[in-house]
């Protein structure tokens, strides 16, 4: 008698070969599961449609199902970690939960390519560096070619000044492979994203979700000059450029390859380099200079031992960003970096607030308020979830910024923002007691994600969806634009309306549209 598995039926292998049209497969699964619930195949078509179509949940509880029944299917345990992770993308205990179900599939599979990827790329998000440096020899272990892999490592070894050794899993990190394609499940926009081998990209998990977008991720600055005219010719179609190296002064090298390509293309690239260029800390002052109702820091780059200027300053290592590595310093700078005066923000009921707006199109979107008992100001440390007092005023701010903040000071953030003139970009702020903006940065690399939705910060999820909208509407209308839909006027006809009402009910239709899609897939890992 043969042992041999049965084939599933026309039906579900259909399904299978469907899974492009999430509907359609998802339909073929629950005829197949009405007519016999206990096939686990047909459990299994349903949790993938569903995963395919944003319904984290149900797939998780079809992946689980399966497994009750199979546990020793390694590739279902990876499925259902995947899952998790999208499902609970900024619940730590869903993304541990996904990571053990990673390492039961690997216990089971120890070649498992796909598990290996899979729990690196989830431990760069749980920021265990530890864990994850074990996973990276684990995987290379099975696979010394695994890419994701040696670009972790890469990463590891150069933050702790292992110089030699990170250039090695550079290289063989794209040395051989520089472009990495995510493909949604379905029809959708393709977009060329422009990254660089550094640390200085943006990240674009939340702007540019797997399940809306088809993403072309191209390392570059890793491409060697003898491949440059071939790697462009064989670059495949796509509808946008986005530049998302946003760090002018880590990635000079990375946006010069930018502005190279983008000499000989003819498409409309978003935050072309030379408007990074004066975003740089030292430049900053310069280049908002004359906007009113505003107070810029002059900043100078130090060397190393290098006095600082009189009087009372910070001091911040180079390419540092959102107060990492800030000191109030009064001797010598302790490594290359910037030196900035000290201006005191405290507030009158003794706390030191710091806002951050993100500039889409040019036009700010309130983002989060913290408010510190010190003067470093960070958003997680800041006490925040202790205080419901100090997330409704956070509230109000998100809900009306110039009724929050001044009418004035909202027109000064509005004014940096044209004056930046990027398509993404974002800034950390303070209201002084005379009601002057006073800036801590402003440039590209600003993180914008949605919070646990159970979370005390639940909240801001309004204001981030906002947000994720108007920068699918900008795409949308450059799309239309380049694809001649619409002419240049009516784009500019519709970009102006947007500046004047910060396009409220364009984000708040999109954002209802997206409802489920604040959580997107882990896609490839190229420093974005």
């Amino acid at each position: 008698m043969s042992s041999a598995v049965p084939a599933p039926p026309p039906c579900l292998a259909d399904g299978f070969a469907l899974l492009h049209q999430p509907q359609r497969a998802l339909a073929i699964a629950r005829a197949a599961r009405l007519a016999d619930p206990a096939r686990l195949d047909a459990r299994l078509l349903e949790g993938a449609a569903c995963k395919a179509l944003g319904a984290f949940e149900d797939a998780i509880a079809a992946f689980r199902a399966v497994l009750a029944a199979d546990p020793l299917r390694a590739g279902v345990a990876v499925s259902l970690a995947n899952a998790l992770a999208e499902a609970g993308a900024c619940q730590p205990a869903s993304l541990r939960e996904a990571a053990e179900w990673l390492r039961y599939a690997l216990a089971l599979r120890p070649d498992l390519a796909a598990a290996h990827a899979s729990l690196i790329e989830l431990l760069s998000r749980l920021d265990d560096r530890a864990a994850l440096e074990e996973a990276c020899h684990a995987a290379l272990a099975h696979d010394p070619g695994m890419v994701a892999a040696h670009q972790q490592l890469a990463a590891l070894l150069g933050g702790r000044g292992a110089m030699a050794d990170a250039a090695h899993h550079r290289h063989a990190a794209w040395g051989r492979q520089r472009l990495f394609i995510a493909a949604a499940p379905q029809a959708s926009p393709r977009v060329l994203v422009l990254l660089g081998t550094g640390e200085g990209n943006i990240p674009l998990r939340y702007l540019l979700p797997g399940s809306r977008y088809t993403l072309l991720k191209w390392l570059i600055d890793a491409v060697p000059e003898k491949e440059w005219e071939a790697e462009i010719a064989a670059l495949p179609d796509h509808d946008l450029v986005l530049n998302a190296i946003g760090e002018p002064e880590l990635e000079a090298g990375a946006l010069a390859a930018v502005a190279r390509f983008a000499a000989g293309s003819t498409q409309p690239l978003l935050n072309p380099p030379a408007a990074l260029a004066p975003t740089r800390r030292e430049r900053l002052a310069a280049h908002l200079d004359g906007i009113a109702d505003l107070v810029v820091p002059v900043t100078h780059p130090v060397a190393a031992g290098c006095a600082a200027p009189a009087g009372e300053w910070l001091f911040r290592p180079l390419g540092a960003h959102g107060g990492d590595g800030l000191v109030r310093h009064a001797g010598p700078a302790p490594q290359p970096g910037h030196v900035t005066a000290f201006h005191d923000f405290q507030s009158a009921d003794g706390g030191y607030r710091k806002y951050r707006a993100i500039f889409i199109d040019r036009v700010p979107y309130p983002y989060h308020l913290a408010i510190a008992d010190t003067w470093l100001v960070h958003y997680y440390t800041a006490g925040m979830a202790a205080r419901p007092d100090r997330r409704a005023e956070e509230a109000r701010f998100l809900a009306d910024p110039p009724s929050a903040i001044g009418a004035s000071a909202w027109a000064a953030v509005a004014a940096i923002g044209a004056r930046l003139d990027l398509d993404y970009a974002g800034i950390d702020f303070s209201i002084l007691a005379d009601g002057r903006v006073l800036v801590f940065e402003a440039n590209a690399t600003m993180v914008v994600h949605p919070e646990a939705p159970d979370g005390p910060f639940a909240f801001k999820n309004a204001a981030v969806g906002r947000i994720l909208a108007a920068f699918d509407l900008m795409l949308a209308l450059r799309r239309a634009k380049r694809a001649g839909d619409i002419g240049a006027k009516r784009a500019g006809d519709i970009g102006a309306k947007r500046a004047r009402n910060i396009g409220a009910q364009h984000a708040a239709d999109a954002t209802a549209q997206r409802a489920g899609d604040i959580h997107t897939p882990p896609a490839v890992t190229v420093g974005a």
